[in-house]
């Protein structure tokens, strides 16, 4: 099994903010990935993720879904077409634009998005049974407030965004 930290001269390396985010991410999405199995979903992989969570009820684009999982119109497409064979998703034509074709999720499709958002209330106690609440409603707001200070800051033209000093609350 690899590692999941890489080794920089023998040690494994540091865990800055943004791998410890990633690798929290990944280990509470490993347990989604492994309800799904358990509900008859094992064709369901991490890297599926990307494609249910920012897809519409009412059908998406693949350009649309890879511009909001920020990754490529082809490895979007890559993850359609194995979901689409296995039955959890349909590719219809876009009424609106007679040259693209809207992603929709199959009930097979919408049952997995069903799981997946019945299983967030259980994570998130889970989360609370770890941290305890205090800590957990600080996290969240944290994050809510890093998210909109990251996002509204310019991408390009600066070295990044002003430090407000004073740092993280210890609690």
């Amino acid at each position: 099994m690899s590692r999941r930290i890489p080794v920089l001269a023998g040690r494994e390396r540091p865990a800055n903010l943004a791998v410890l985010l990633r690798e929290t991410f990944v280990a509470i999405n490993d347990l989604v990935i492994a309800r799904l199995a358990e509900r008859g979903h094992g064709d369901v992989r991490p890297a599926h993720a990307a494609v249910f969570q920012y897809l519409d009820d009412t059908g998406t684009t693949v350009s649309v879904l890879a511009e909001r999982a920020h990754m490529t119109k082809q490895a979007m497409a890559e993850l359609v077409r194995h979901l689409e064979e296995h039955g959890y998703l349909v590719r219809v034509p876009d009424p609106s634009d007679k040259r693209a074709k809207l992603v929709l999720p199959t009930d097979r499709g919408r049952d997995v998005i069903a799981v997946a958002q019945a299983l967030a209330p259980e994570l998130e106690g889970l989360v609370t049974e770890i941290l305890g609440a205090d800590r957990v409603l600080a996290l969240r707001a944290d994050l809510v407030t890093i998210r909109h200070a990251i996002t509204a800051y310019p991408t390009t033209g600066r070295d990044g965004p002003p430090s407000r000093g004073g740092g993280a609350s210890a609690t």
